[in-house]
Formats: structure tokens, sequence, C-alpha cells
């Protein structure tokens, strides 16, 4: 093991030198353990100090604080702060500390405001048994609300909850939604009274931030998956992304004045934004895939799937900046793979049991990284990874989750890349 890591070292000297300009980390809070920062520099440090210096150490220029509401059910019009009304003073104050922290490390801050859907009695996930007898998982990139205007009005009250704190804290990036599939380019297999999406309240909302953070970063983050969208009678994989695509390039053409519109809409606000986000959870192997044992055969391997992706992204966004006569830098906001066995596949499961396997996470992230940053694709503008956990217990050799902390070789992979010059 110590001679790959003295190997990866050596590599990682010898590469490129224009490197992406973000390399970042998620962090997210929890109902236990709080964005916070000590009052002093002589109090103990907070869990949530303690993974920031993580991040720091492994070559980190950003953090993204994550910050989470629910929604009840995959109709429902109000979006809810998981953190409690008469709290949300004390969490501004506690995110500010916290931010005034990052900076004084060296780094910058995003703010990624994301929710979740719950069943009517808390069900997490939620499926809904529909009359038909099957079941329905609802989740933030399918939702349906019964009152879509409602739904941007309750929307927008969330992401000012935070705009107060990005204002305050002078924060780098601010992040006004992520995956909401079916609210921006639509999902008209599944909701057909609304099957464009809503890409005109989005650039209403893209301005409205504007005005608020007229020097930070704004982004929307696009999911890049697996999932297979009908565009144009043909099946293709990619997720949202691929919606998106299909959206700006192949119904350019529209004549008709209410398709017309809802074109221009979605064209501006893709241009209006000072980057896109991409949160990529592709599976990189096939399940009934036997793999090779040693890291550098498993990488190699891995990569055939992530050289793919990383064209099928380049061509994708190639045809879209052509349509809108406008290049646009990539973040990966999302990325992540969980230490067990075939972590790589099906990277979006958040939770779970699974032998650890530290080989097969180092694996999938260097593979993905030699695939999307080695190149210096013109897009590629950076990384973060999901996560470093708040949970001092999550951490370790031991630790089956997303987080690199303790991991050895796979922090030797985001050092070897994230420290280059």
């Amino acid at each position: 093991m110590k001679l790959i890591i003295a190997s990866l070292l050596f590599w990682g000297l010898n590469a490129f030198a224009n490197a992406p300009s973000i390399r970042g980390f998620n962090l997210v809070d929890n109902d236990s353990i709080k964005f916070d920062s000590a009052a002093t520099p002589t109090d103990p440090k907070t869990p949530a100090q303690i993974a920031v210096d993580h991040a720091k150490r492994l070559g980190a220029n950003h953090v993204i604080l994550n910050v989470r509401a629910i929604m009840k059910g995959g109709h429902g019009n109000e979006i809810i702060p998981m953190t409690p009304p008469a709290d949300r003073g004390n969490e501004l104050k506690r995110m500010v500390r916290l931010a005034k922290y990052i900076k004084s490390l060296g780094m910058t801050v995003g703010i990624r405001p994301i929710f979740f859907v719950f069943g009517p009695n808390g069900e997490f996930p939620y499926f809904e048994k529909l009359s038909d007898g099957t079941s329905k998982l609802w989740w933030h990139g399918n939702i349906q609300p019964q009152d879509p205007n409602r739904w941007f009005e309750s929307f927008r009250v969330f992401l000012d909850v935070y705009l107060t704190f990005a204002k305050a804290a002078k924060i780098e990036e601010f992040t006004v939604g992520a995956e909401l599939y079916s609210m921006t380019v639509g999902v008209e297999d599944q909701w057909t009274e609304y099957p464009y999406g809503f890409p005109g309240r989005w650039l209403e909302l893209l301005r409205y931030v504007r005005k608020i953070l007229p020097n930070a970063r704004l982004m929307y983050d696009i999911n890049f998956t697996d999932d297979s969208v009908n565009s144009g009678g043909l099946s293709a994989s990619g997720g949202e992304l691929e919606r998106w695509r299909y959206r700006i390039v192949d119904l350019a053409d529209r004549m008709e004045p209410s398709e017309r519109k809802i074109w221009e809409d979605l064209t501006n606000f893709w241009k209006e934004l000072d980057a896109i986000g991409i949160d990529m959870y592709r599976s990189l192997a096939s399940a009934n895939q036997i793999f090779p044992k040693d890291f550098e055969t498993l990488t190699q391997k891995l990569k055939e799937r992530t050289d793919s992706f990383a064209t099928q992204m380049d061509n994708t966004l190639t045809q879209i900046s052509l349509a809108v006569d406008m290049d646009k830098p990539m973040i990966f906001k999302e990325v992540g793979f969980r230490s067990v066995e075939a972590g790589f596949i099906d990277p979006f499961a958040y939770a779970g049991s699974g032998t650890v396997n530290i080989v097969h996470q180092a694996s999938a992230m260097r593979a993905l990284l030699e695939s999307f940053w080695d190149p210096q694709w013109p897009w590629f503008a950076g990384v973060n990874f999901w996560e470093i956990s708040l949970s001092p217990e999550l951490v370790g050799p031991n630790d089956n989750g997303f987080s690199p902390v303790g991991k050895e070789l796979s922090e030797s992979i985001i050092f070897n890349y994230y420290r280059r010059p």
C-alpha cells in the first residue's frame, strides 16, 4: 500500500500544471451537529471546524455548505427549512462564524440550499402507492406541486433565509437550485400538464438573487446520471443533463410562440448563470462484472467508463454552446463514492451496508479525475467531492461512507490533484 501511495505522489507532481480552479468538498449539518465555529481561537474547535481543517489539509480551496429543507409529498407546495423557525437567526450567526473561519484558512465558501421529499408520516425515501397498484418514488427531481406558483414563492422564501447569510458573510458562490428536473426542463412522460417545466420562473429567480449577490458566482446544478430520457423518440442516458441538451439543442427551431418563449427563457437562464454545476452519480461498471483486485488495473478498467462519460459530456456541452453561442464552465458540485466493495455501481446510494473497500473508492476517484481533469477539457473548472462528514465517527479505514478522511489511499488521490500548483 505505501509503495502505491509513494508512486501516486510522484505521479501527481508530473501531471499538467493548468489545474482547475475549484478543488472543494461538501459539508452537511445534521440534527445534532450544526455548522458553527468556536467563539474564540482558544475555545475547542467544533466538528465543523475539524471537517474544514481536513479539507484544507487535503488541498481544498473551496467548501460548500449544504443547508436542508423538506417537502411533504410529491404534490406539496411548501418548502420547509429543517432548522426550526425560532432557531434560524442563531443558525445564520453560527454559519457566519464558520464562513469567517473557512475564509481565514484561505478558502472560499459556497452555499447550496437543497431539499428532500418526505411522506406524510415522515417516510424517507417516500414511495407512494398508486391507484393501479404500483408505487412511485418521489424525490426532488420529479416533484409535481399542485400549485406551481405557490411552490416557487415558498422556494424563494427558503432561499431568502440563506441569501441573508450569503450577503452577510460575503460568500463567493450561491446555488439557486439543484437537480430540480421536473421544475426546470420538465418530465413530460410523468407530468403531462407542464411538459417543459418552468424556465421563465427560474430566470426570474436568478435575476432576483443576482440583485442581492452581484459579486457571487451563481449556479444551478444539473444531475448527470444513468437515467434514460426520451428525447424526440430516442432514449438516451444522462439524466437531467440530457434533457437540457434536448430542450436547448433539438427544440431550438420551434416556431410556435409559447414553445419559442420557453426555449428563450431556458437559454437565457443558462447564459445568465456564471457556471453550471454537475451532480455526477453514474455507475462506473456493470453489476455482473468481475473486478480486478489490484488498484492500478481496476482504475484503468473503470476509466473505460469514465472516458465515455467525459466524451458524452463534451459532446453535449459543445452542442449547447453552439446553440446558445456561449461557452460555460462546468464545476462538479457533487460527486463521490462510498468506500465499499463495488461502491462505484449506483454511487448515489447514500446509505446502507457493504463491506469496506478503500481500494474501490480510491480507484473510482482516480478514474474519474483522470478522465475529466487530466485531459484539460476547456469546460472543466473544478470538482467538489461528497462529502467530509461532520460526525467524528464517520472517518477512518473502518468507515463505509463517502468521506475520504482517514483512508490513506483515497486521501492520497485527492491530495495529488488538489495540491497541484
